[in-house]
C-alpha cells in the first residue's frame, strides 16, 4: 500500500497514507499538552498513523504506552511508525475497539490520551474516504464511549487529556462528569489573536474535586501568518505550558 514519509526532525519520520487523515497542529498540541510522569504508563484511543506517541517518545518520560486503533491498516502503518523510529520498547500498538479497552488492556492506567473524531457521525463530505469518514466522524464510537472507557481503565486520579472542537465543549464536560472524569484543566486554541477559539485542551481527573482552572488561550499563528513564539517553541520542545501555577 503506497505510503508518504514526513519528517518529524532529524532522526524521526512518519509514514501516512497519502488518501488517509494526515496528522496536524492539533496532534502536536495534544502530545504537548499531555504530561506524563516517571514510570507512568498510558493509553491512547485511536492513534491513527501513531504520532502522538511518536512524539511523546521523542520529548517526554513515561514507562510504556499502549496505543489503540481499530481500523487494521492503521494499526499496521502505526506499528511500522513505532518500529522504524526505534520505539516499540515504549509503545506497543493493538488492534481493537476502544470500547473494550478495558479487556484489551487487563488493568488500569496511570493516564488515557485520544484526538477522537470531531464531528457527528451524518455531518460533513460524503466522498471521503473510508479511512478520513472513520477518523472524522462518530462512526464506530462517540463521545459518551470515550469518556465511559477512559474511566473504566484509569486508576483514581488518573488523568484524561483530549484535543477536540469548541462547539463540543459542553458535551464533553458533560460526559466526563458523567462517568467521574472531573474537567481540571481547560487551554483554548485559537488560529490567530484576532480569531475566535475553534480547539480546545482538556484535562480531567478521576476522582477529583471539581474545580476548572484555564490559562490565556494558545494562539498557534500571528495576523502575518507566522508562527507564535509559543508555537515555534511547542514544535521545538514537545511542551505546552498549562499556564502559571498549573
Amino acid at each position: 500500500m503506497q505510503k508518504v514519509r514526513e519528517q518529524l526532525n532529524e532522526k524521526h519520520f512518519l509514514y501516512q497514507y497519502p488518501d488517509g487523515f494526515s496528522f496536524g497542529t492539533d496532534a502536536v498540541l495534544l502530545a504537548g499538552f499531555i504530561r506524563p510522569r516517571r514510570g507512568h504508563v498510558g493509553v491512547e484511543f485511536g492513534t491513527g498513523t501513531g504520532i502522538i506517541p511518536l512524539l511523546l517518545a521523542m520529548h517526554k518520560s513515561f514507562s510504556h504506552i499502549t496505543a489503540l486503533e481499530i481500523q487494521a491498516d492503521y494499526a499496521a502503518l502505526a506499528r511500522e511508525n513505532v518500529e522504524a523510529n526505534g520505539f516499540d520498547h515504549r509503545i506497543t500498538v493493538l488492534q481493537g475497539d476502544l470500547k473494550h479497552a478495558k479487556e484489551l488492556i487487563g488493568g488500569t492506567v496511570d493516564f488515557v490520551f485520544t484526538n477522537p473524531p470531531y464531528m457527528k457521525r451524518d455531518s460533513g463530505k460524503e466522498n471521503e474516504s473510508e479511512r478520513k469518514r472513520i477518523a472524522r466522524h462518530e462512526v464506530l464510537c462517540n463521545l459518551d464511549d470515550i469518556c465511559l472507557s477512559a474511566a473504566s481503565l484509569l486508576q483514581d486520579k488518573g488523568e484524561f487529556y483530549a484535543v477536540y472542537r469548541t462547539e463540543r465543549l459542553a458535551e464533553m464536560i458533560f460526559s466526563l462528569k458523567s462517568v467521574g472524569l472531573e474537567p481540571k484543566t481547560l487551554v483554548m486554541v485559537t488560529p490567530k489573536p484576532s480569531s475566535p477559539p475553534e480547539l480546545f485542551l482538556l484535562r480531567a481527573v478521576k476522582g477529583a474535586r471539581p474545580g476548572l482552572r484555564t490559562r490565556p488561550p494558545f494562539i498557534i499563528q500571528e495576523e502575518n501568518g507566522e508562527k507564535s513564539e509559543e508555537c515555534r517553541l511547542l514544535y521545538e520542545t514537545g511542551v505546552l505550558s498549562h499556564g502559571e501555577g498549573v
